[in-house]
């Protein structure tokens, strides 16, 4: 089934990217699927290409750079990257904070995001601190 299902991922990103301006998405969607089976490496590898497209259409500062910044956060942690992972989350967070607001999911996301990663470093009071953020929100 993981064969099936990473086959079909990349197939379907294949697709997506041959569709004008679909590129980003392709490469978002396909890495988030091949971290989703543990491929992280390769998913980081497509993250910062599509981080470097993003940045080259949307600009630092926009919503859809935000998310590549989470991913990468997200898959950073489970690279054990601690502080990348980090580095990463408060790039997401500014971001996310300065276009969304305070009370958006997205900003929820990311102190959960955030949260993971603290406990992954052994941070307990860091990641109960950015927990409760996302838990108020």
């Amino acid at each position: 089934l993981r064969g099936w299902y990473l086959d079909t991922a990349r197939m379907l990103a294949e697709e997506e990217a041959e569709k004008e301006g679909n590129e980003n998405y392709a490469l978002y969607m396909l890495a988030v699927s091949l971290s989703t089976y543990g491929e992280h490496a390769t998913a980081l590898r497509l993250l910062e290409r599509d981080l470097e497209l993003r940045r080259a259409k949307y600009g630092e500062g926009h919503a859809f750079t935000a998310a590549t910044y989470f991913q990468m956060g997200s898959t950073l942690n489970d690279l054990g990257e601690f502080d990348k992972a980090l580095q990463m989350c408060e790039k997401a967070l500014w971001i996310t904070l300065a276009t969304q607001g305070e009370q958006h999911p997205d900003t929820a996301a990311t102190y959960n995001n955030m949260g993971l990663t603290y406990n992954s470093r052994s941070e307990f009071v860091k990641a109960l601190q950015t927990y409760e953020k996302a838990l108020q929100i």
